[in-house]
C-alpha cells in the first residue's frame, strides 16, 4: 500500500513535469532569440554583455579573447532544449562582426 502511494506520487509529479517543460522551453528560447536578434554588427562587446546579462543570459562557451584584440567566438546556449539552439556571436577585439541562430548539428563543439 505504502509503495502504490509513493507511485502515484511519483507518476503524478512526472506529469506536471511534462506539463511545465514546453513552458520552461518556450520561455528560455524566446529570450536567447530576442537578445540576438537585439544584437548587430558592429556593436562592442561590452554593450553584448551588458545586453545579454539584463535578460539573464551569458556566454556558455568563448573562444578566443576579445581583450587581446583577437578574433573570437561565444555562444549563448538553451538549457532547455535536448537538440540545441544557440545564439552563435563571432567578433574581432571589441567589436562583434557576425550574429546568428543556430540549432542542432549547426552548433560547433
Amino acid at each position: 500500500m505504502k509503495y502504490q502511494q509513493t507511485l502515484v506520487k511519483l507518476i503524478q509529479f512526472s506529469i506536471v513535469l511534462l506539463m511545465l517543460y514546453p513552458l520552461y522551453y518556450v520561455w528560455e528560447t524566446d529570450k536567447i532569440k530576442s537578445a540576438c536578434e537585439q544584437m548587430n554588427p558592429g556593436m562592442s562587446y561590452s554593450n553584448t554583455l551588458s545586453l545579454l546579462n539584463n535578460v539573464g543570459l551569458d556566454f556558455s562557451r568563448m573562444n578566443g579573447d576579445y581583450a587581446q584584440g583577437e578574433k573570437w567566438q561565444g555562444l549563448v546556449e538553451s538549457h532547455a532544449s535536448f537538440a540545441g539552439y544557440a545564439c552563435e556571436i563571432s567578433g574581432f577585439g571589441n567589436q562583434i562582426a557576425r550574429v546568428r541562430m543556430v540549432k542542432g548539428k549547426q552548433i560547433a563543439p
